[in-house]
Formats: C-alpha cells, structure tokens, sequence
C-alpha cells in the first residue's frame, strides 16, 4: 500500500497572530521541521496552503486551497485528490509532537482510521483513503464542513487512546526520540494561543533565546545591536531589552518603528509569539520605507 502525508497549513492564526507554519521549532519552522518528519514515513509528501501564505522551500509538493474559507475539510479534498497514494496520513502543521510509530501504528490499522481521547476524534491526526477527495466535495457541497462528517460517511475505526501511557508511547521530543515519561503531550497536540506553543518550547528547553538585532537610528544610539534574550511574546522580548525603551505605545509597537520577524512578517501586536532562534528585528518605520 502506497502512503501519502498531508500537511494542511491553512494561513494567519487570528489567536497566534501569525502563520503557524512559521513558527519557529527545534530546526527550522514548523512545516520543515514536519514534512522532514514525514518524508522517513511516507512515499510522498503534500502541503496544502492558500494563496496568501507564503512558504518556505520544502521537499514536497504543494498544492493550493481553493477555498479556504471552507475551513479544513476543502483542504482536505484538495490533499487527498492530489495525492498518487493509496492512503494519507493527514496532520495539522503545528504538530512537532509527531512520531513514526504513530503514524505508522495507524497505516497499520488499515483504511479509514482517527485516534480518540477524552471523547475528541482527532480529525487532523487521522488516515484517509485518497479516493475520499469525491466524498469530500460533495459533503462540502451539502454544506457540511466538518472532517468528522467524511470519517462518518467513510465508517472510520475509531482508535482509543484512554490513558496517559498511551499517550506517552505515541509522543516524542522535540528531536523526535520516543519520550518514556507519561506527561509527553500526544502526538497531535498543536497549539492554539501564544502560551501554549510558548509552554511547549519552555517545556523542551527551558533556557530557549531568540535574538534582537537594532537597525537605522535606533542602532546608532546603542553600541549593542545584537543581543540574545528568552524566547517569549514579543512585548516581553522587547521589555528584556534597555535599548528598547520607547518601542512600545498604546500597547502595540509604536508607529516610529517597524518589528520584523526573519527579516519576514511586519508586526506591532505584542502578544505575538518569538520562537527559538528566532531573529527579531527593530528599524525605524522611515528607514523601513
């Protein structure tokens, strides 16, 4: 049987304030990190992302949402129908939990198949058959959006997962050894707010820094324009700094600067999460054009 990853990225997190495949993990963003991961398990790899969101260079093929605002069911479709496979792995991007024995514990099971804990069917850790992709369009069509509805439609076996051993067995680091502990998190466990993707880089190296670099004016005043500081929300990465003093107005990055995070995304919300290795740059909005 021919086996197939699909990542879905979907695109800015309205709670994250930013992209989550961007964000920052233990070798790069969340979707490298993932679809390396992936590519030791499966014959082929698909990312699914929308127009708007930019990615970086990956080793799979990418296809676009034609409709994203459908949520992730018509990512789903499109996936599954570009997959050449005959089954798919299917995850979210912010998944760095993710295991070989995992995914491949599901392969195993055979057809349609989503783990279950505390009564929640993990849609988006789940394996479909390709040729779902029709079934998929229809339910889409029957105005139903939910990825549960096509595991229904498809008579998935559903996978319990009822204790913290389970879990801990089918969890991993952030360098993807096997953790042995039962607090792992599970291995489809994302984040969904700044604190929590914060909590998961703190709880893998708690001693995790970002770096700031001052440019334009602003590095003229100072003789250190680089500097390394804790991994936190940008309000607190900025407040780790002296020389930043004056960045910050009315809550936000004050409109005489700029905030670039990789030299990528302009930001001023400062509960926008840096990650590890993450650069943060601060230039005057002038200079910044």
């Amino acid at each position: 049987m021919s086996r197939a990853g699909i990542v879905l990225c979907g695109g800015r997190s309205s709670r994250m304030g930013r992209a989550k495949a961007w964000l920052p993990w233990f070798g790069g963003a969340m979707v490298e990190v993932l679809v390396e991961r992936l590519h030791s398990i499966v014959d082929e790899v698909i990312v699914v992302t929308s127009a708007a969101l930019d990615l970086p260079p990956l080793d799979a093929r990418i296809v676009e949402d034609r409709e994203p605002g459908l949520g992730p069911l018509a990512g789903l479709r499109e996936g599954l129908g570009a997959a050449r496979s005959d089954h798919a792995f299917v995850t979210s991007v912010d998944a760095p939990y993710l295991t070989r024995g995992f995914v491949e514990g599901l392969f195993g099971i055979g057809g349609a198949c989503a783990p279950v804990s505390e009564g929640h069917v993990q849609v988006l850790s789940a394996v479909y058959p390709c040729g779902a992709s029709l079934r998929a369009d229809e339910l889409l069509k029957a105005g139903q959006r939910r990825p549960l509805a096509l595991l229904e439609a498809l008579d998935y076996k559903a996978i319990a997962f009822p204790s913290a051993s389970d879990l801990a067995s089918n969890s991993a680091s952030a360098s993807g050894v096997r953790s042995s502990g039962s607090g792992s998190p599970p291995a489809w466990r994302g984040f969904n707010t700044p604190g929590e993707y914060l909590d998961g880089v703190r709880s893998i190296d708690p001693s995790a820094t970002a770096e700031v670099e001052l440019l334009g004016r602003i590095a003229l005043q100072h003789p250190r324009t680089r500097r390394r500081v804790p991994v936190g929300t940008l309000g607190e990465v900025l407040s780790a700094l002296p020389e930043t003093a004056g960045l910050v107005a009315e809550g936000r990055v004050a409109r005489a600067h700029l905030v670039s995070l990789g030299g990528r995304d302009l930001v001023r919300d400062l509960a926008v999460p840096i990650g590890p290795g993450e650069c943060v740059s601060v230039i005057d909005a002038l200079a910044g054009g």
